[in-house]
């Protein structure tokens, strides 16, 4: 015993010996001798100085201290026992740095996550939210998931996701049954970095003359910011559909007007060109082109070699 401290070995044939109740039952599950067993229990005895066995006819029973000592031991044994499957498992999975704008992730990816570990599972994929353009030479990143009106330049990859729609939307509270050019124009509208001009763009073709709008203006970074913003009552936004897919679907937002714009933008997935035969980008790649297919949203055209 170092420094007061029995053992791992030791602990392991006292830990399954008190479990048991039984030296050869420990002996059967540890794989060693009885002997052996008995030997390491009755040295930790003697290095404690107190007794964890009783001897009654024949049979051995923990003592109170024993049992205590026992309950204790299990749980660090557990805990190591943890440990160190999860240290085996996260050296056999593969990690992909993965790039993202922080709402297409909320919004679009996480909700699809669930069905790419299941297909997946030694894959695990490290998203880190990035709303501006990240450039693969100065970071560490595998690949990247970004808005933009055209690719990265000299950047394989593809385009992903092409939504031509950019909707005029808002809340239930604000319009359950619709609204007109008129009723639109007297609220307020919530605008986006990423769509300066989407409200210009929409009250120049939403009717035969261009819209004065007579409400406030609310600006936000994020289309995430927007999007909880129009949730919460604030006013009219105009988002891309495909931001908005599950807040539609279950009527948390709705589509105030039939007119939309065309998104100006399109999200395109790129990576290094060294990156560019690494097979676990490869699958993840492949299964990205599978959900887009499956979901039924048009895939672009490759991306600038």
């Amino acid at each position: 015993m170092r420094r007061g401290v029995p053992s791992l070995s030791t602990l392991q044939a006292f830990e399954a010996a008190a479990r048991h109740e039984s030296f050869s039952k420990a002996a059967l599950e540890l794989s060693q001798t009885h002997g052996a067993v008995c030997k390491k229990v009755n040295e930790l005895e003697s290095q404690l100085g107190i007794a964890l066995f009783e001897r009654v006819r024949h049979r051995l029973v923990l003592s109170a201290a024993g049992a205590e000592y026992a309950r204790r031991i299990r749980v660090h044994l557990d805990q190591i026992r943890r440990d160190t499957q999860e240290l085996v498992s996260q050296h056999k999975e593969v990690q992909i740095q993965l790039a993202v704008g922080v709402t297409f992730a909320s919004q679009w990816l996480i909700p699809r996550l669930a069905d790419f570990y299941a297909a997946h599972p030694d894959l695990r994929l490290h998203i880190m939210g990035r709303d501006q353009p990240t450039f693969f030479d100065n970071s560490s990143f595998d690949a990247a998931i970004y808005f933009s009106q055209r690719p990265w330049p000299a950047m394989p990859g593809q385009s992903l996701l092409s939504d031509g729609e950019v909707l005029a939307v808002a809340a239930p509270c604000l319009a359950r049954g619709g609204l007109s050019v008129a009723e639109i124009a007297e609220m307020p509208w919530i605008y986006t970095r990423d769509l300066p001009r989407a409200w210009q763009s929409w009250s120049e073709t939403a009717a035969t003359h261009p819209i004065e709008h007579r409400g406030e203006n609310r600006r936000f970074d994020m289309f995430v910011m927007a999007i909880n913003a129009a949730l919460s009552g604030l006013g009219v936004a105009l988002l891309p559909r495909i931001l908005i897919e599950r807040e539609l679907r279950d009527g948390t937002l709705l589509q105030v007007h039939p007119h939309s714009v065309t998104n100006p933008e399109t999200i395109y997935y790129s990576f290094p060109e060294q990156k560019r035969d690494w097979a676990p980008l490869v699958r993840f790649g492949r299964w990205l082109t599978a959900a887009v297919e499956r979901d039924g949203a048009p895939i672009g055209r490759a991306a600038a070699e």
